[in-house]
Parts: C-alpha cells; sequence; structure tokens
C-alpha cells in the first residue's frame, strides 16, 4: 500500500513539471483601440511609440487607432461626474487628464470631492 502512494505521489508531482525554457507562447495581434482606452481609464499620460510598443509587447503600433481610444477614455475618465467619484474614493487625479484645455476646472471638480471623501472618512 505505501509502495502503490509513492508511486502515484512520484506520478502526480511530475505530472506538474513545467519547462522553464519553454517559449512563452505569442501573443494575438493588440487591439490599439482598446490599448488608447485602457491607458486614458488607467490615468497614463500620452506615450510614444516606443513606449506603446514596449508595454503591449508589439513592435507594430497603431498610433491613430490607439489615440482615438485614448480619446474615448480620456472622455470618459475626465467627466466632472466621474471626477467627483474618483476623488471621493480617494483615487489620484489622472494624468490623462492634465493636457486637456479645462484641466483646471476638472481638476477643481475632483479635489472638491477628495475634500469631501477626507471629511466624511474623518467624521465616521
Amino acid at each position: 500500500m505505501l509502495r502503490a502512494c509513492l508511486v502515484f505521489l512520484v506520478l502526480g508531482v511530475s505530472g506538474c513539471y513545467l519547462d522553464p525554457y519553454a517559449p512563452a507562447p505569442k501573443p494575438g495581434p493588440t487591439d490599439w483601440y482598446q490599448a488608447g482606452w485602457d491607458d486614458a481609464m488607467a490615468g497614463d499620460p500620452i506615450r510614444s511609440d516606443l513606449v506603446l510598443a514596449h508595454v503591449h509587447n508589439d513592435d507594430e503600433v497603431d498610433r491613430q487607432e490607439w489615440l482615438r481610444g485614448y480619446a474615448k477614455g480620456q472622455q470618459r475618465i475626465c467627466d466632472p461626474d466621474f471626477l467627483k467619484v474618483q476623488g471621493s474614493a480617494g483615487k489620484s487625479f489622472p494624468q490623462s487628464c492634465e493636457k486637456l484645455p479645462d484641466t483646471e476646472a476638472l481638476r477643481a471638480t475632483w479635489q472638491t470631492a477628495t475634500d469631501a471623501g477626507i471629511k466624511a472618512s474623518r467624521l465616521n
């Protein structure tokens, strides 16, 4: 019985072996629109093609699609109502909103919500 358990243990452990030198699977093509949206929603600033290629592990950067997605994500994250939620939750002001013409007003909206969130947390 002990032998059988040892055999099954050895077989079970050896089945979990992962070759550390096996090549990583090649990722599919990057959805540059979605990548731009995600970067804007993460609060990231606009990036160069070189940085985009490195971050997304894809040398074939479609800058126009990325910028289109970034602009849509920027529209969403830089919405004053969204910034109020972000500010009251203690999130930092997104860098993706820094280069907009109305950045000062957006930052003021975010700051007011941040201050209100801090005040509410102190009262609790």
